[in-house]
């Protein structure tokens, strides 16, 4: 058995060294551990349209409340153009970013999902009628990891509405060519008896006021359909109307406000709240597959009275009793 001696300097080494290693064990074991990656939000918000960002901001606050504020959630806002391929990109580009799930607002954003391989459920909020458009398969079964919130109102409502109150023979429809909505609801006036109905392409906000005032001198009313470039010239293109003495309804909300006639509106508030809902239970570990579409319950018909005035048009008692007036 072979003995080793330490001389006093070896064994002062060896203390230091044995100190040093407690103390980084230590300091090891006493440091907090890293805080896990907040999850992400992507939020694809088109042309930031009121009715779009109303009802996103409906979204955060159910987020906030249902304890993903700041500090617990990564919200990453998009607001592409509404071409098809801006649409795209936006959402290819929150899947490579890892986000946990995808809100997409608008009916000319959801109709691209169909196409995409994306790696994060997407949830969609305002859009006219999802299986129409190929989102889903149905309201209660998507049938893949998309879910979302339908903003459908009925437009054969609101037409006998118009008709009754107007006496119109000829609708013009402003509208935008491959924006699926638009073209549901072409196919839905054109369904109502009684009436002729002729349309307008408007590719391009630049192009709806000059297409405003050609239909209202071949048309009795005017009928904005759920088109980004018309939305965003909605105001203009219904003083456009107005100054030809020529009604405008639509189902597009505030339009009332800014002059239409008659609306009837889904809200953009409940929209937000509705879809704040699904985003939250996803994010809790929900698949998006296992949550039914939810449809508007806060719908109602405007009337604008100052309009109606204006047009020399008096309101059907029973009409006015459905609606509320806006003045």
């Amino acid at each position: 058995m072979v003995m080793m001696t330490l001389f006093p300097e070896s064994r002062a080494v060896l203390s230091r060294l044995g100190r040093a290693l407690l103390a980084a064990l230590c300091a090891m074991l006493l440091s907090p551990l890293p805080a896990l990656a907040e999850p992400i939000l992507a939020a694809i918000v088109p042309a930031e349209l009121p009715r779009y960002k109303e009802a996103h901001r409906a979204l955060s606050q159910i987020l906030e409340t249902g304890g993903f504020g700041a500090g617990k959630l990564k919200v990453m806002v998009q607001s592409p153009n509404a071409d098809k391929m801006s649409l795209i990109n936006s959402l290819r580009r929150a899947s490579s970013a890892g986000a946990a799930v995808i809100v997409v607002f608008g009916s000319r954003a959801a109709q691209v999902i169909p196409g995409e391989q994306l790696n994060a459920p997407v949830v969609f909020a305002d859009v006219y009628d999802p299986v129409a458009l190929g989102v889903v398969k149905s309201l209660t079964t998507t049938g893949a990891e998309v879910t979302g919130a339908s903003s459908k109102t009925d437009l054969g409502t609101l037409t006998g509405h118009m008709l009754k109150i107007t006496g119109a023979k000829t609708i013009g429809v402003l509208y935008t060519k491959d924006e699926g909505a638009a073209e549901q609801q072409i196919a839905e006036l054109k369904a109502v008896g009684g009436i002729t109905v002729k349309t307008e392409n408007v590719r391009n906000p630049g192009e709806a006021v000059a297409a405003a005032e050609k239909l209202a001198g071949q048309c009795d009313a005017l009928y904005l359909a759920e088109s980004i470039a018309v939305m965003q010239q909605g105001a203009a293109i219904v003083k456009a109307a107005l100054d030809q003495k020529r009604p405008v309804f639509s189902q597009i909300p505030d339009l009332v406000k800014a002059g239409a006639l008659l609306g009837l509106e889904a809200d953009p508030d409940e929209q937000g709240k509705l879809v704040g809902v699904h985003a939250l239970q996803i994010l809790q570990g929900q698949k998006a597959h296992s949550l039914p579409v939810r449809s508007a319950k806060k719908i109602t018909l405007l009337i604008n009275q100052a309009t109606a005035g204006q047009l020399g048009l008096a309101i059907p008692p029973d009409v006015m009793a459905a609606g509320q007036a806006v003045k």
